[in-house]
């Protein structure tokens, strides 16, 4: 679905005093199935642009609507119907005194009734639950279709932050926020998360924001790729234009004080 933003205004205290306006006015449009690659400076906007979409953060004036859904009308447990979410931290994202199964049995749920996490936390994944939830995770080339009863507090980092992403594409949600996702795995665990998220997201066909610090990935993943700077669009990239950037080019213009799209020849 096509995410619109239109005159997002949002900000916040400044310690000792003061207050500081990140988004002012701020337009995005990201078109149906698009996969858009955010990168910036610390506190240019990133994650908190995923916080609003969200609806962790609220906004101090503008609209959010998702496929003409107003989504900034909608509390954050409503918007999860049609929103998954990956956070940077492993430990985000599942319960890691519940089972795979039960993880995955809760994200299901969630996203179908758009209920809180909290009034599902007695639900119990039935047999035929069970066999789906294999299926998929062989399907996926997971390693963890034969664990279904392991606890996910005993997993690994890079094997938590699979199965978060399995969770949040559970239903088959309309829009996906990844927020850093891989930046606390050891590189062979991001490799896999990242292989997995690109599969994930072209199987959806759903619009992806993914927030990422790695130009590597910024060069390599996603349709589009913006670079934010104070709560503005400073730069913005087709996948035709990307193709011509380099990761010192790129390191470049984070220092950089223009605020422009830069043309390819």
């Amino acid at each position: 679905m096509t995410l619109l933003i239109q005159g997002l205004s949002w900000g916040h205290p400044i310690p000792g005093g003061g207050w500081r306006q990140l988004f002012k006015g701020f337009d995005l449009s990201c078109g149906n199935g698009q996969f858009v690659t955010v990168i910036g400076n610390n506190g240019s906007g990133k994650s908190t642009l995923l916080n609003l979409i969200a609806g962790t953060l609220k906004l101090k004036g503008g609209s959010l609507e998702l496929g003409g859904r107003p989504l900034h009308r909608y509390p954050d447990h409503r918007r999860a119907r049609w929103i998954g979410r990956v956070m940077q931290n492993p430990l985000e994202g599942t319960c890691p005194g519940l089972s795979i199964a039960e993880n995955l049995r809760l994200a299901e749920r969630r996203r179908n009734s758009g209920l809180s996490a909290s009034g599902l936390l007695g639900l119990r994944p039935s047999g035929n639950d069970r066999k789906r939830y294999q299926a998929l995770l062989e399907e996926l080339g997971i390693p963890l279709a034969h664990r279904l009863d392991a606890l996910v507090g005993e997993l690994s980092g890079g094997q938590r932050q699979t199965l978060s992403l399995v969770m949040a594409t559970m239903g088959s949600p309309e829009l996906l926020l990844l927020d850093e996702h891989t930046a606390a795995l050891d590189p062979k665990a991001e490799a896999m998360v990242m292989g997995l998220t690109d599969r994930l997201v072209r199987q959806l066909g759903a619009t992806a924001l993914m927030v990422t610090h790695s130009l590597e990935q910024a060069l390599q993943y996603g349709d589009r790729l913006l670079m934010l700077r104070d709560g503005q669009v400073a730069h913005d990239w087709d996948a035709a234009a990307r193709q011509q950037l380099t990761a010192d080019a790129l390191r470049q213009l984070y220092g950089s004080g223009t605020v422009t799209t830069p043309t390819v020849d």
